[in-house]
């Protein structure tokens, strides 16, 4: 019977039709049994993607609007610990000159260095004391103005590029501010400063509104961007229980759409909508959507929903509603979605076939993927290493003679067309056979990857060399002179007189090279072969005349 039984599998096994039709019908009846469900865990389901959607969105608004937060407090505690550890510098001390020199004016800046800091802008003695909120104290005024100096140069060097706020700045009650975007120096400084100090942004730091000293958020309208909405968010700057000033950043409406428009899937329906803690509108990403979307009856329902937790959802008629706090700001994002656009017809059972169906190609995709990047990446390794052995000397790991000529050749067509010298440099190892005979081929072979690595360190990255015979090597240099190649190939010489290699144990070897040069002003010629062999007969009448020499003549 078990015969028979694996008879027939390997029966149904080599009849295709018979498999294929099969997998159909498991499919068909995965599909139907799918389509049947689909009723009963849409809802369910529904619900639990929307949560989702807003639930990263808001985690990913939250995530990138900490980090500002987060830099924000950096720079407070940057400012208190140069107030408490003050110090002493050429550049602070010019600022303070600078200072006390301009002081007097209605409106002055100081610019040290313009590539490392940003400018510190103020208002004169005279209005500052006509305001009762500002002080100019001369027991704390110098410390203070080094510890901005300070951060000038920090906001220089941030990259707001990866964060969302456009703006960075420190406004002291003695007069001044520091901003991450540069202010020329004009009758526009006085009213930027005091719009700064009359924003409730900065009001409302005074310890007797802010006493646990945290972030405040602002929305309001920018006069300096002609009335364009900002979220501000700020923190006070306090040191031995004395108020300075305040540290703010602006993020503009037009940022937080970008970025919630960035991060929402293409394909998902609906609209977000950012609220501040009053449920005033800040943005949406539909522009039809900054009108008001709920009753005040609905959005007294939603607050109800919002202090029994951070996220929820509820439904108003054929609106369906999610909403999500945001921990690092001081508001809501709330989603609105008609669920008929969702289930209307079939379009329900089609998305999920659909998805069924990508989800396997994808998988498919990717298992094949990975099968065939496998290959090529064997496939090109492979031919990376043979290309390799091809153009170079395993020993010496410079090109061989095949590919040397060929680079070489190249390189003296190209310093013609440009009309550049080049210079050829050849060189022979004395006595080395000596050096073979009486330690042996392992001592050879490691004096000629001494020597490999001491011209690698000797050469430019523009210049070549190869190893063109036994221990014969020759080098490229294009855009060397026959003089500056001579120098070159003294030192290389000098290199090897100085080095002492060692053999083996207890046994070192002091090596030599003669070298010959040649270069193609000298010929007046860009024939890589004939100078070559000029070189080589160089190389021949420094070993006549003693070796372990440089000959350019000849």
């Amino acid at each position: 019977m078990s015969t028979d039984r694996n008879q027939q599998q390997t029966g149904i096994i080599k009849k295709p039709r018979r498999v294929v039709n099969i997998c159909f019908i498991v499919v068909f009846l995965c599909s139907t049994l799918l389509t049947w469900r689909e009723m009963v865990v849409l809802e369910n389901a529904y619900i639990a993607s929307q949560r989702n959607v807003l639930g990263n969105l808001a985690t990913s608004l939250d995530r990138h609007l900490q980090h500002s937060i987060d830099n924000l407090f950096f720079y407070r505690n940057t400012m208190r610990y140069a107030l408490q550890y003050p110090i002493s510098t050429d550049k602070s001390r010019q600022a303070i000159t600078e200072f006390n020199n301009k002081r007097g004016l209605t409106h002055w800046q100081i610019r040290l260095d313009t590539d490392r800091s940003m400018p510190i802008n103020g208002v004169s003695d005279t209005m500052v004391e006509s305001d009762s909120l500002l002080i100019r104290d001369e027991a704390t005024l110098y410390n203070e103005l080094s510890a901005a100096l300070e951060l000038s140069y920090i906001l220089q060097l941030s990259d707001t590029r990866k964060t969302l706020q456009f703006r960075t700045y420190y406004v002291s009650r003695a007069g001044y501010f520091i901003s991450s975007m540069l202010s020329p120096n004009s009758d526009a400084l006085i009213s930027r400063y005091y719009r700064h100090t009359s924003r409730s942004y900065f009001t409302h730091h005074d310890k007797r509104q802010n006493h646990g000293r945290g972030v405040r958020w602002e929305h309001s309208s920018d006069p300096s961007r002609g009335g364009e909405e900002v979220i501000t968010a700020s923190v006070p700057l306090d040191y031995n229980n004395r108020w300075y000033g305040v540290l703010a950043m602006d993020f503009t409406i037009a940022a937080m759409n970008k970025f919630l428009v960035s991060v929402l899937p293409e394909e998902e329906e609906g609209a977000i909508i950012l609220y501040d803690k009053k449920f005033n509108v800040i943005t949406a990403t539909r522009p039809d959507e900054d009108k008001p979307l709920f009753t005040p009856g609905q959005l007294a329902q939603i607050a109800q929903g919002m202090e029994k937790g951070n996220t929820g959802e509820i439904r108003f008629n054929s609106n369906f509603v999610t909403w999500s706090k945001l921990n690092a700001f001081d508001g809501v994002l709330i989603k609105t979605h008609t669920l008929d656009e969702t289930v209307r017809g079939e379009f329900g059972r089609i998305s999920i076939v659909l998805a069924l169906l990508w989800l396997l190609f994808t998988l498919m995709l990717l298992g094949s993927w990975i099968v065939i990047r496998r290959l090529v990446n064997n496939m090109m390794s492979l031919q990376s290493r043979l290309a390799w052995r091809a153009n170079y000397d395993t020993l010496t790991r410079l090109y061989n003679r095949g590919a040397f000529f060929e680079q070489a050749q190249a390189l003296a067509a190209r310093c013609k067309l440009h009309d550049q010298p080049i210079s050829v440099i050849q060189f022979d190892l004395d006595y080395f056979k000596s050096i073979n005979d009486r330690f042996g081929h392992d001592a050879g072979d490691r004096v000629l990857s001494h020597v490999a690595g001491i011209i690698s360190h000797a050469l430019r990255g523009e210049d070549i060399a190869g190893r063109v015979g036994g221990e014969e090597f020759c080098v490229v240099l294009p855009g060397a002179t026959l003089a500056q190649a001579g120098d070159v190939a003294e030192r290389v010489r000098e290199r090897f007189n100085h080095k002492e290699l060692l053999i083996r144990n207890g046994t070192t070897l002091h090596i030599s090279a003669s070298f010959g040069v040649s270069a193609s002003r000298e010929d007046n010629g860009y024939d890589f072969e004939c100078l070559q062999t000029i070189a080589d007969r160089r190389l021949y009448k420094a070993k006549q005349s003693g070796r372990n020499r440089v000959c350019t003549r000849g």
